[in-house]
């Protein structure tokens, strides 16, 4: 990844109406990386994505491609290219004749848009499914049908508006890993918008979290998930436990808000066995939920409100049911909180 910037964002708003769909938003997108939009319906994602894409027009703000004022510039002016949840494959077409449409539309002959094709095939790992129709195809090879007709026309930015959606699951989490190595090699700039919180942390290079038309927070999925910026990103991306007013001033001895993740809580039968040196508190268990390669622990606390602790079930039985309605000591150590704006 180098440090020239493929898309710079400047003062983006757009209104629907008396809506406020994307307010102030500043954003820059560096050549070659992956960022992910990400946020809840509503937060102003996808209308920033579709304002790249010249399909929405700022109300007032200015976007930049590789240095150019592309504001007022009409989609198909624009050097990116966008691939949508709907793979809108023409059915009557191979798949080589559906990656090679673009450009038979931009009339490069007929050798080289065949090559180009085949080569944007071979990037989606599809050699040798040019002659099949769409109906032939999962649909985990239509999505990458799509991505390869995105890719033959050498975009420098290519945007994708939740292209895993109508996915299930087992085949959305093998296409998150196969499209970040699809996009290292290729070496293009994805801009990628999601809902899903998983999702956004398996594939980017940097996520950008949305509330309510802005940015709440911009950085690696490792800083956005470790280091939350306020009470809406530790509550959207992953699981957090909030500590405030009471439960804050008796565990920390300090008022504010703090977020503390689940799987850094540990679980113990009595005080007496918590180290010294991390912060306790003392709660009863609720509810025990077993997931498989973890369980989780709900626990009511004398100050009121609860805490989620989670416990990876590497060793001996997994059933711990037995343990709702028990007194418990919950610890974590002082490096794993982080106080929250509101």
């Amino acid at each position: 990844m180098t440090d020239s910037v493929a898309i710079r964002a400047r003062g983006l708003t757009r209104h629907f109406g008396d809506v406020v769909a994307v307010d102030g938003v500043d954003l820059d997108v560096v050549d070659g990386e992956f960022l992910t939009l990400l946020g809840p319906s509503g937060s102003g994602k996808t209308t920033v994505l579709r304002m790249i894409a010249g399909f929405e027009r700022p109300d007032s703000g200015t976007i930049e491609l590789a240095g150019v004022d592309v504001t007022q510039t009409p989609p198909y002016a624009r050097d990116v290219n966008t691939v949508f949840q709907d793979y809108a494959l023409f059915p009557h077409m191979s798949v080589l004749a559906n990656v090679e449409y673009g450009l038979r539309v931009k009339k490069v002959p007929k050798a080289e848009r065949a090559e180009r094709a085949r080569e944007a095939l071979a990037s989606v790992r599809l050699d040798g499914y040019e002659d099949r129709a769409p109906s032939q195809l999962s649909g985990g090879q239509r999505q990458r049908v799509a991505l390869a007709r995105a890719l033959v026309n050498r975009p420098r930015v290519l945007l994708l508006d939740e292209p895993l959606g109508a996915l299930d699951l087992k085949l959305r989490e093998q296409m998150q890993v196969e499209l970040k190595e699809i996009q290292r090699q290729v070496g293009i700039t994805f801009v990628f918008v999601t809902h899903d919180q998983d999702e956004a942390l398996t594939m980017s290079d940097r996520i950008a979290v949305f509330n309510e038309g802005r940015i709440a927070q911009l950085g690696t999925p490792t800083e956005v998930y470790e280091h939350p910026a306020t009470s809406f990103v530790a509550g959207f991306v992953g699981t957090s436990n909030l500590l405030d007013t009471a439960a804050a001033m008796e565990v920390l001895g300090r008022p504010g808000t703090w977020s503390v993740r689940p799987e850094k809580i540990r679980v113990h039968p009595t005080r007496d066995t918590v180290p010294a040196d991390h912060h306790c508190l003392t709660g009863t268990v609720r509810e025990v939920i077993y997931v498989g390669m973890s369980t989780r622990f709900v626990v009511d606390l004398p100050t009121g409100g609860s805490l989620m602790a989670v416990q990876q079930n590497s060793e001996g039985s997994a059933d711990l049911s037995h343990m709702r309605g028990q007194s418990v000591s919950l610890s974590w150590d002082p490096r794993h909180e982080y106080e929250v704006a509101n």
